[in-house]
């Protein structure tokens, strides 16, 4: 399989595992509240928090395996591969022993730390002990994922998702109806890492033999030197941790569950939709790096400026359909007493954005082999991100956390874009080019449609106005990017 096409198969698998997560995201939110108070959500929410962070430790190391996977067989060397393959090995069963143990520590006292008492404490402890087992077993799953990606064979491991995805939501709603509450959350997260670790491990096995390799090397002092290559990846990290996965905990800790819930609600559109953002920088990873192993300059600009087009397009749609119509959809879907309102909507989907952006450009760090000097500009990033948070928390409040993202991702983007067109010899003119075009196409959309204020209380003049709005954004978005769409649609044509 091609790396392009194997790139598209990632790429359409987590879309669909992506409408997956959607339903069991924003379609069951609703039907939580029937099973538990809003209370207890955000008490869930924040022991997430707690359980992500714990997810640090993992370090970073998912990233620099499949980099250095990929370079070994860029190279044809397969000593190099099974040495790695069996560090890799190691060190996810390793990790996910430290993160349990850790976590099992700090369990006594979850509660007290998100604010949480009474008859509930008890359910969100043993929610946070099944959440944690879960995600010690997603840790292995993570890691071992690396071997799908470097062998650019995805689109079983994909249909396993799939597979594993739907089944978790069955068990979800199962647990719902039998009377476990939250439990029920933690339990079907449990679901899908067991399966998810079974079939993919099954998968890779087979493949392995399949490919007539080797035994994996198990050599002790390969993963203490991969781990020590990982120092920085563990800060870099703990900075994506604490910008991007905090928020329920800090606002429970600070202020209260509920306060969590509703920044939750107002932010839950936005976010879900970039995780199809996300998966721009997941899917086309490894085919980063594989180009940049080749060190072909042609190939490395062609793949450069097909996968900024794609990631700002998609950002460029993310971020205006969530700013101007994630208040009509929370209105029925949970009701607006538990939407923040816009202006706070507005701050939460610019960070997010401007947030993706710098994920986007540290990957390409990474793919390039810059891990330790992209890791230092995430480790001073987080620095003046919790400096920032910290200072305007009571005063901000719930404001506090995207204005700090805001100001430390912006202040940072700027080097990252440099080490890229210094170390890394890019054209980052592309980059440049394409985000300010996405800018001024999303501008003029957003003022229309408040200044338009059209009634979503009327479904069926919302619903005639939403289809001239995606008429003329998508005719603009084609005129404004016609070297992008015209090659895609004459492909599409030819098959």
């Amino acid at each position: 399989m091609s790396i392009y096409k194997a790139s598209i198969f990632n790429y359409l698998f987590n879309s669909i595992n992506s409408v997956i997560v959607i339903i069991n995201g924003i379609v069951m939110v609703p039907i939580y509240f029937h099973y538990m108070s809003v209370s207890t959500y955000g008490a869930w929410l924040a022991t997430g928090n707690v359980v992500a962070m714990l997810g640090l430790l993992e370090s970073g190391f998912a990233s620099v395996i499949t980099q250095k996977l990929s370079t070994a067989i860029a190279q044809k060397d397969e000593e190099k591969f099974r040495k790695l393959a069996g560090a890799n090995i190691l060190t996810a069963i390793f990790l996910a022993v430290v993160i349990f143990v850790l976590g099992i520590s700090i369990s006594p006292f979850i509660t007290d730390w998100i604010n949480v008492t009474g008859d509930i404490a008890s359910d969100i402890r043993v929610s946070y002990i099944i959440a944690l087992a879960s995600s010690c077993i997603g840790l292995m799953v993570s890691l071992f994922g690396a071997f799908p990606q470097v062998w650019q064979d995805t689109k079983n491991v994909g249909m396993i998702n799939t597979f594993v995805n739907i089944i978790s939501i069955v068990s979800l709603i199962v647990a719902l109806l039998c009377g476990c509450e939250v439990m029920s959350i933690a339990i079907s997260y449990l679901v899908r890492s067991l399966l998810n670790l079974t079939l993919q491990g099954s998968w890779i096995i087979r493949n392995w033999k399949k490919k007539n390799i080797a035994t994996p090397i198990i050599e002790v002092q390969e993963s203490v030197l991969l781990a020590k290559q990982c120092a920085y990846p563990f800060l870099s990290k703990l900075s994506g941790v604490l910008m991007n996965n905090t928020q329920s905990f800090i606002l429970a800790h600070f202020m209260n569950p509920v306060l969590a819930v509703i920044y939750d609600i107002t932010a839950k559109i936005c976010y879900v939709a970039c995780s199809f953002v996300s998966m721009t920088n997941g899917s086309f990873f490894a085919l980063f790096s594989l180009t940049m192993a080749s060190k072909d300059q042609k190939k490395i600009e062609s793949v450069l400026t097909t996968t900024t087009n794609f990631f700002l397009i998609s950002l460029a749609i993310v971020g205006l359909y969530s700013i101007c119509f994630t208040e009509p959809i929370a209105r029925y879907w949970v009701g607006l007493d538990k939407f923040g309102g816009t202006w706070l909507l507005v701050v939460i989907v610019v960070a997010k954005l401007i947030y993706q952006m710098k994920g986007y450009c540290n990957n390409i760090l990474y793919s390039g082999g810059l891990i330790n000097k992209s890791a230092k500009l995430d480790i001073m990033c987080m620095s003046l991100y919790v400096l920032l948070l910290l200072a305007i928390i009571k005063t901000m409040q719930e404001y506090a956390i995207p204005l700090a993202t805001i100001g430390s991702s912006l202040f940072f983007i700027g080097w990252y874009v440099r080490l890229m067109a210094v170390k890394l010899s890019l054209n980052v003119s592309i980059l440049l080019k394409e985000t300010t075009k996405a800018i001024i196409l999303i501008i003029p959309f957003v003022v229309a449609h408040y200044m338009l204020n059209i009634d979503y209380n009327n479904l069926k003049l919302y619903a005639v106005y939403f289809i001239i709005f995606s008429w003329a954004f998508v005719t603009v978005l084609y005129m404004t990017n016609r070297d992008f769409f015209i090659p895609i649609i004459a492909k599409i044509r030819k098959k």
